[in-house]
């Protein structure tokens, strides 16, 4: 179930980075609390209207993060790794749709990061959750967080800021994270991502 349930790349990303959301765009809790930047211009959302396999798809992982515990998650995601003749996992990214729903599911995904730190899996993601303790998830992974309020930067997360153009003052979103990876290995820095 969780092979099919963790996406190895993307056309945007390598095959061996390995992907899984917290839930879906569509009930995203960051663009209902009004934490999100992008709101209906979700780039995750227009996709999970515009194919209709994927909303139940990333619905489908909230259910595993209510249901497995994330020691059991990451175990198998390191077995699956160490199957993989072609592109096992070197990362881990959370988050590319949805969000965390409360603190538990943060506490959830740092406890499979840690685990797949320790395995020397890079794990990283994404979150408007700023109103969530994020201390435990920014020991274990690179967080990029999508607004300022209560000032993350400060504490180790980057700045992931939604800008109709780049400001030439910070580092831009090459927007392909083959030739990139700014998102995993920078701290504490505004990455600008020109709206798309």
């Amino acid at each position: 179930m969780i092979k099919a349930l963790v996406s190895k790349g993307n056309r945007k990303l390598p095959k061996s980075t390995w992907i899984f959301n917290s839930g879906s765009a569509t009930n995203c809790p960051s663009r209902e609390l009004g934490l999100c930047q992008a709101g209906n211009d979700c780039y995750a959302l227009k996709a999970e209207k515009q194919y209709p396999k994927v909303l139940p798809y990333r619905e489908r992982q909230f259910q595993l993060t209510q249901t497995v515990e994330p020691k059991d998650f990451a175990a198998q995601l390191i077995a699956e790794s160490n199957r993989a003749y072609k592109n096992p996992m070197k990362a881990f990214r959370f988050n590319e749709a949805g969000d965390f729903f409360n603190q538990s599911q943060v506490n959830w995904f740092a406890s499979v990061c840690k685990a797949l730190k320790s395995n020397k899996v890079k794990c990283y993601g994404y979150t408007a959750r700023t109103d969530l303790d994020l201390t435990g998830l920014l020991a274990v992974a690179s967080v990029n967080v999508s607004n300022d309020k209560s000032n993350w930067i400060t504490k180790g997360a980057n700045r992931f800021k939604m800008v109709l153009e780049a400001s030439g003052k910070n580092r831009a979103c090459a927007g392909d994270c083959r030739i990139c990876n700014i998102c995993q290995t920078f701290t504490g820095k505004t990455i600008e991502v020109v709206k798309h």
